[in-house]
């Protein structure tokens, strides 16, 4: 299994170019505020790996352009990978738990499952009654 690894370097690299798709405002965290080159990367890592390469490409590519104008070059070059870019950008920022407080988002709460003894006996009395017999595929 390859781990993908972003250096001190990148990972500054991919919270510039982040806080250009997500800054800070009306109270709102920017995407390096919300941890987008740390535990929230360390989470896209793990969790898709392949958005984690993706993310690292675009670093590796935009190295030596100001992030606004790199942001700007891919959209023009290859705006397929400028919209997933964005979109992990997006998806790993909501995964912050600073930024769930700040939009009042608790994130997915377990419900249990409701049964209703009834409704089970009016569903199992058919197969009850019904009686075991094998089927023909």
């Amino acid at each position: 299994m390859n781990t993908i690894l972003f250096t001190p370097v990148q990972r500054a690299r991919l919270a510039a170019l982040a806080d250009q798709v997500i800054p800070a405002g009306n109270g709102a965290a920017s995407a390096s505020e919300a941890g987008i080159s740390t535990d929230l990367l360390d989470r896209v890592i793990v969790l898709v790996p392949e958005r984690a390469a993706l993310l690292q490409r675009v670093v590796q590519r935009s190295a030596t352009l100001p992030p606004d104008v790199a942001l700007t070059t891919l959209r023009e070059r290859d705006r397929a990978e400028y919209d997933l870019f964005c979109e992990t950008v997006a998806g790993a920022y909501f995964m912050s738990p600073l930024v769930r407080d700040q939009i009042r988002y608790p994130g997915r709460v377990p419900v249990p499952a409701r049964s209703d003894i009834a409704d089970m006996e009016d569903l199992i009395m058919v197969v009850y009654e019904a009686g075991f017999a094998p089927r023909q595929p």
